[in-house]
């Protein structure tokens, strides 16, 4: 990493962004997303729009469809010139045989290889014609053994065997990358190397800025040590259990890895302050916490406090346990018992509580008043003319949904989780904030947003818009622009006194 290169940018007011090569680490995009690659799409964007930043998002899930995604982002205006969604099955097609054979540094193990054979009982993959993968699965027809993966032109490009006793192999695994001609290069007995390899051939031993989303990547990627790679890991969520009390309550089983390995990272990224200061206290301060909020291109509005239908509710978020939306339906069922039966909610996502939910708007008779709206690319755009959100999560790590909302005037009401509501909303002021699990006091401060002075209901829809003006996304580029050159400092001290993390 070259201290000076990255100096030159602040020291000449260039774009806020050090230079060098900037992508993001996630593991796929799917053709319906969510909060966290919402996030992670607009702040690529912002790095683009903002300091003149390229960025690729890098992905490592097997999928026919990216060429599909590709259209509907662009489409969407998601993906715009500049931005590149890369795929590591896409690419590793299109690697010379220089590039593979460079795959046989570090420890490869042997095994026994072989490819499946066309006599043997398998399902074949097809897309556009051409052979793509290859499956063959144990007796019971669902537990899966090997996946060869092929390029265009027919040869093979990986085979992925999970029944065979490699040397040093772990759970009878074995991961060969072939070359041109279907012979095998190297061979792992874990997935990761793969990964890693690609990335390296990505990076091409360029100066490389790397954000790390999603928590399944940043499982591998505590691995990913080289001198010319900064690595920032954003945990978009809360990292405790659910149901846990911080600080000291119980690890997220998806978490334990990575928060056991903190300092693989040059920088850990918390949405808020709260979760930073539980963080450093559980971790004995590790040095390279920081707080950098997502941030949204808030809309120009003339009138935020105009045009809010005063009888409705509108809220996003998938529909899983964790979002506990049945509270929220049980809420409005309550206010509507209780004086409110003008009012409606609608909820926009998808998930597997779907049926349960339908299941319960059926049993408190709203079916009439809720409405399970599916997923909807701009359903944000509904926040302009709702009065209320509700966000009924048993932990969030920021709840940008909560800013979606506040930009335009729309008044949340929140239960007080960790983390991200009560640094985002003032109490009574922008919006409310309720004891967690409390269903009863949702239903009453719907009914007494609808029943306020209709000035004292303006004044908090500016407070909430003010609110949600602090997290631009200018300011915030700036702000990971800073942490970027602090990681980079601490890393060159690091590797001056030999400590880099193993």
């Amino acid at each position: 990493m070259n201290k000076q290169n990255v100096r030159e940018d602040q020291d000449h007011s260039l774009p806020s962004l050090p230079a060098g090569y900037h992508c993001a680490i996630t593991w796929g995009i799917p053709m319906e997303y969510g909060g966290m690659t919402n996030a992670l799409l607009h702040r690529s964007r912002a790095f683009l729009q903002k300091a003149g930043v390229s960025v690729d998002v890098l992905t490592f899930e097997w999928s026919e469809d990216y060429g599909e995604i590709r259209c509907e982002l662009e489409t969407a205006g998601e993906l715009i010139p500049g931005l590149q969604l890369r795929n590591l099955w896409e690419e590793l097609g299109h690697l010379t045989e220089t590039q593979l054979q460079s795959s046989q540094t570090g420890e490869n193990v042997t095994g026994e290889f072989s490819a499946i054979d066309e006599a043997e009982e398998s399902r074949d993959e097809v897309s556009g014609g051409l052979l793509r993968r290859r499956i063959r699965y144990a007796s019971d027809q669902k537990t899966v053994l090997q996946v060869d993966y092929f390029r265009s032109d027919g040869s093979l490009m990986v085979a992925d065997r999970r029944d065979v006793l490699a040397k040093g192999a772990e759970g009878g695994r074995l991961v060969t990358l072939c070359g041109l001609d279907s012979r095998p290069v190297a061979s792992w007995n874990q997935v990761w190397p793969l990964y890693l390899f690609w990335l390296d051939c990505v990076v091409a031993g360029r100066e490389s800025f790397m954000i790390i989303d999603s928590k399944s990547t940043a499982n591998f990627m505590t691995r990913y040590q080289r001198d010319n790679v900064v690595t920032l890991h954003l945990v978009h969520n809360s990292h405790m259990a659910s149901g846990a009390v911080p600080p000291y309550g119980e690890l997220s089983p998806a978490r334990r890895y990575v928060f056991e390995r903190l300092s693989s990272f040059d920088a850990v990224v918390l949405l808020t302050e709260s979760q930073k200061i539980d963080v450093d206290l559980v971790f004995n301060n590790p040095r390279n916490t920081c707080v950098i909020p997502n941030s949204r291109s808030l809309p120009s509005v003339a009138r935020p406090e105009h045009g809010h239908d005063p009888q409705l509710g509108v809220i996003l978020g998938s529909l899983t346990n964790r979002k506990r939306l049945d509270h929220a339906v049980s809420a409005l069922g309550l206010a509507r018992d209780a004086g409110g039966a003008e009012l409606n909610l609608r909820i926009y996502g998808q998930g597997p509580e779907k049926a349960s939910l339908r299941k319960l708007i059926a049993a408190r008779d709203l079916g009439q008043s809720v409405v399970l709206a599916g997923y909807s690319s701009s359903a944000w755009q509904e926040f302009a003319r709702a009065s209320f959100t509700m966000l009924t999560s048993k932990l969030e790590g920021q709840g940008l949904v909560l800013i979606e909302a506040m930009s335009v005037g729309c008044i949340p009401i929140a239960y007080d989780v960790p983390y991200g509501p009560a640094d985002i909303i003032d109490d009574g002021v922008n919006g409310f904030l309720v004891k967690a699990g409390d269903v009863p006091a949702l239903a009453e401060l719907i009914l007494k947003l609808r029943t306020m002075e209709p000035s004292a209901v303006e004044d908090m829809r500016l407070q909430a818009v003010a609110k949600a003006s602090t997290f631009n996304d200018a300011a915030v580029v700036d702000r990971w622009g800073a942490e970027m050159r602090a990681a980079v400092d601490r890393k060159l001290r690091l590797l001056l006194k030999g400590q880099m993390p193993q």
